[in-house]
């Protein structure tokens, strides 16, 4: 128990009161026993009468000589059980002082301990439940509040770093194919004999991969930004229709080489809460893997349901479809169907759209029955301010 530097100090000061207080109780209690003597002899010098006569008259029961006697036995049990008393309320006393003094002591040392253990990298605060109010409560309560904050900073800290060595290990990855085919074609170019219908081909073909790899470096820088937080939308209540209409032009060329059409059905007067350029670019990246995976000629259906909670975005192609277990992985970064009809895709469009609506407050997602349809789905919530 003295171990603890507080209480050791507190258990000398109140040692020291005890003292001064035992010094204090001795002069008062000698003082009032001294003046009883005081009195006794004042009345025998007083009185008229002999000793004998005030013994007899009941006055007094002690000669001199007995009562100097008898005082001093006196004296010492008044003392003695003065200081017994005095010693049991002085120990009652320093125990519950001390108990309300380890109040804050523990206080301080549960924090103390805790404190060390966050700096460890644990983050799990004692159970402060059973605080009452009080300044004390509200200490633990800010402590509580303080490693809180700290944790999600660093936890956050940390998912940063991890999705930041991922990204770096993702487009290490990705580069990897388009830049060894650069090696290779550059090689070739080097030959002079090469005739110029190939080099030609090979020129075209070097520019597809450049095009291809500069795609995925702004996409994933997107994602970065996105998945950050450091991308703030532009969001306004204005017009979906002209939105979806930009996102169907972006895909146009792709549709027509396929001789697809892309019909739009959307009110003129839906309006949502929206930044339309991110919009109308997650709307672009899932109507290009409608293109890809609905069968030529086929039609995309880019439809829009409305109520009064909730305003949705259907995009439906009638191509191959989903399996079932992939539904599940459609969004995730870099993935690619095992049945993957383009042996370019990336797979990171998906991602990047889930990313640009679920930044703008909505949800995404994909049903499928494979052989007749895909059906991805925006949702955004109404709101009424």
């Amino acid at each position: 128990m003295f171990k603890n530097k507080e209480v050791r100090d507190f258990t000398i000061k109140y040692l020291l009161v005890m003292v001064v207080c035992g010094i204090a109780l001795y002069l008062g209690i000698s003082h009032y026993v001294n003046q009883i003597d005081l009195l006794y002899h004042q009345e025998i010098l007083n009185s008229e009468a002999d000793y004998t006569t005030l013994t007899e008259t009941g006055r007094t029961s002690y000669s001199p000589a007995e009562y100097s006697q008898d005082i001093k036995g006196k004296k010492l049990e008044f003392f003695i059980i003065s200081y017994i008393l005095y010693f049991i309320l002085g120990v009652a006393c320093y125990i519950l002082g001390l108990k309300l003094y380890k109040v804050p002591i523990k206080a301080i040392s549960d924090i103390k301990d805790n404190a060390q253990n966050v700096l460890e990298g644990v983050y799990e605060t004692p159970d402060f439940s059973q605080m009452t109010e009080g300044d004390i409560s509200q200490f633990y309560t800010m402590y509580t509040k303080m490693v809180t904050t700290i944790k999600q900073s660093k936890d956050k800290e940390l998912k940063e770093k991890e999705f930041l060595q991922d990204l770096i290990a993702d487009i290490s990855h990705q580069l990897k194919t388009p830049l060894a085919t650069l090696t290779i074609y550059q090689d070739v170019l080097s030959n002079p004999d090469i005739p110029a219908a190939k080099r030609q081909e090979i020129l075209h073909t070097m520019g597809q991969q450049l095009s291809r790899m500069e795609w995925l470096i702004l996409s994933l820088l997107k994602l970065a930004r996105l998945e950050s937080g450091s991308i703030e939308f532009n969001i306004t209540k204005q017009a979906l229709l002209p939105t979806l209409q930009m996102a169907v032009q972006n895909v146009s060329m792709l549709s027509d080489a396929k001789h697809q059409t892309i019909t739009l059905d959307c009110n003129d007067s839906t309006v949502i809460a929206h930044d339309r350029d991110w919009l109308a670019e997650a709307l672009t990246n899932i109507l290009k893997n409608a293109t890809e995976y609905a069968p030529p000629g086929s039609t995309i259906e880019l439809t829009v349901e409305t109520s009064a909670v909730t305003t949705m975005i259907h995009v439906t192609d009638h191509g191959k479809g989903i399996e079932k277990e992939d539904l599940t992985k459609v969004f995730k970064r870099f993935y690619r169907a095992k049945s993957d009809v383009n042996e370019n895709s990336i797979g990171i469009g998906l991602s990047l759209s889930k990313g640009i609506v679920e930044g703008q407050g909505g949800d995404i997602t994909v049903s499928s029955e494979p052989g007749r349809y895909t059906r991805f789905t925006i949702c955004f919530y109404n709101t009424h301010n």
